[in-house]
């Protein structure tokens, strides 16, 4: 029987996947001792640079294309690629169980998927 992440949709080789749902070495527990798992998969820069600023996609690809490229959009570009985005600056997450109410899972605190939705 083939298998499919329910994280990112890939096929599942050997109950592990390359977003990192289901690996060995992402497996540790939370108070509940129930296992955390570790994804990342962030939105783009664009996408969360729309939801802290309240702009719409559309407005801010008019502007990337008359060459204005805002300096907050290097800032969440730069964050992302240092991993400083994480499950923790998210709306849907509880710090306290680690467990996100949209994927209903327990994640580890370094996770980040796509729906992410920061405070500010």
């Amino acid at each position: 029987m083939v298998e499919f992440c329910p994280e990112c949709g890939n096929m599942l080789r050997k109950k592990s996947c390359k977003c990192g749902y289901n690996t060995q070495d992402s497996l540790s527990r939370n108070v509940n001792n129930t296992s955390l798992i570790e994804i990342w998969n962030p939105p783009s820069p664009k996408i969360i640079f729309c939801k802290l600023t309240a702009t719409s996609l559309d407005k801010l690809n008019t502007m990337l294309n008359k060459g204005i490229y805002p300096e907050k959009l290097k800032e969440i570009t730069k964050k992302l690629k240092n991993h400083h985005f994480s499950c923790c600056d998210c709306v849907y997450f509880n710090e306290e169980i680690s467990h996100c109410q949209i994927k209903n899972k327990y994640l580890k605190k370094e996770s980040i998927c796509r729906s992410f939705e920061p405070y500010e």
